[in-house]
């Protein structure tokens, strides 16, 4: 019986192989001619103003012909985390819920290889709380997928052997402001410096894609400037800038939210650091009408239900990554196979319901009602501030 189901673990290594080689052959010279595209400022600023258009109408011809297939998915692998950031959107360390337990994740993993997944993106909460989380891991490599974990770093020290044999395609971490400053957000004395132990030691064993992720508020906005050295001297391969979705604990919380004022200057610090570094405002703050190709290395576009989407710790699948509602449940993993479930949900996002107040936008298509999460918070348009950003 071993011997049989290495055969098929055999076999499903070699598929996925094969289908890995037919990928880079097909995508690579897409590939090239972007790089061409983005070189060529004209070029790319047309590039970002017809991506969203096409890309709208190529996933629609996909949906009506049930040909959608997701390609990355993210799952909360538990909601316990040894931290109490003040804008976790998942509520992390309060919420209980019964976990999947490891045949039910060995079971998820099986069903999302099945259903074309290449990369699971493990997080949580904190996912290296789950004593199991290794075994996860080896299981998806054995499937012939990859995985990318985000973490907030503070357990990484104790799992250096474990990350050296079975390492992941992307790191991905937070730093929320100066050593003081993150510490006091993210509850946790120490945690500046073992995000930056993290991700050295991620950097040294050879993972190619380390993130730093640092939500901007008014409490640590000012700090950039000073962040930006730090994260240079990280061993980070990419820093992103997100504004805080309300959601989870940052739902209702005025504290929380960037004035005009703010933004403004958000904007502005982006697009100055990217002249050294590779920086870029996360997919949160929406469509920015020309402002995109300053503050962004891709288009604007709202993939969750097309080719992405998240599945919560019990189970549940929502379509967005971010705002982490089972109200918003497509269904439960536990009762239907993820396949059903990606064939016959995902309707709110596929067919989506347009606001009054977008109809007669002329940016409604390539904005397509903005980031879905800050929707649910009513904070999704920043026409306003970005028609009115005037770059130096």
């Amino acid at each position: 019986m071993a011997d049989q189901a290495s055969g098929v673990d055999q076999r499903g290594r070699q598929k996925k192989n094969n289908a890995g080689k037919i990928h880079r052959v097909i995508t690579t010279p897409f590939r090239e001619l972007r790089k061409f595209i983005f070189s060529v400022p004209v070029l790319k600023r047309c590039y970002f103003d017809l991506y969203p258009s096409y890309r709208s109408r190529f996933l629609k011809i996909k949906t009506n012909l049930n040909l959608l297939r997701p390609e990355a998915v993210q799952w909360l692998t538990t909601y316990r985390c040894n931290f109490h950031c003040t804008h976790c959107e998942a509520s992390a360390g309060t919420t209980t819920v019964r976990e999947l337990t490891t045949d039910e994740a060995f079971r998820l993993i099986d069903e999302l290889e099945e259903a074309g997944v290449r990369n699971i993106v493990l997080s949580g909460g904190e996912p290296l709380v789950r004593k199991d989380i290794f075994l996860i891991i080896e299981h998806i490599l054995r499937r012939g997928l990859t995985y990318s974990i985000a973490s907030n770093s503070s357990l990484v020290a104790g799992f250096h052997e474990e990350f050296r044999r079975m390492k992941p395609v992307l790191y991905f971490t937070s730093i929320d402001g100066l050593e003081q400053t993150n510490d006091a957000i993210r509850g946790v004395h120490g945690a500046f410096q073992k995000t930056i132990d993290a991700v050295k030691f991620f950097q040294s064993v050879g993972v190619n894609y380390r993130t730093i992720n640092t939500v901007v508020l008014p409490k640590n906005i000012h700090e950039l400037p000073a962040l930006k050295k730090v994260v240079q001297h990280s061993g980070a391969t990419l820093w992103r800038l997100a504004i805080p979705i309300p959601v989870g604990r940052a739902k209702g919380n005025p504290d929380m939210s960037l004035d005009a004022g703010q933004m403004d200057y958000l904007f502005g610090f982006i697009r100055s650091a990217g002249k050294e570094m590779n920086i870029e405002l996360t997919e949160d703050a929406g469509y920015l009408g020309g402002y995109g190709p300053e503050l962004r290395s891709y288009p604007f576009f709202c993939e969750a239900g097309f080719t992405q989407c998240a599945v919560m710790p019990d189970g549940e699948v929502l379509g967005c990554h971010s705002a982490y509602d089972s109200s918003f449940s497509e269904g439960n993993i536990r009762t239907r196979p993820f396949k059903e479930i990606w064939q016959n949900g995902f309707l709110r996002f596929r067919r989506p319901h347009v606001e009054p107040a977008c109809r007669s936008c002329r940016h409604r298509e390539a904005c397509r009602g903005g980031c879905w999460g800050m929707r649910l918070g009513k904070k999704h348009c920043l026409k306003e501030i970005w028609e009115a950003w005037k770059p130096d």
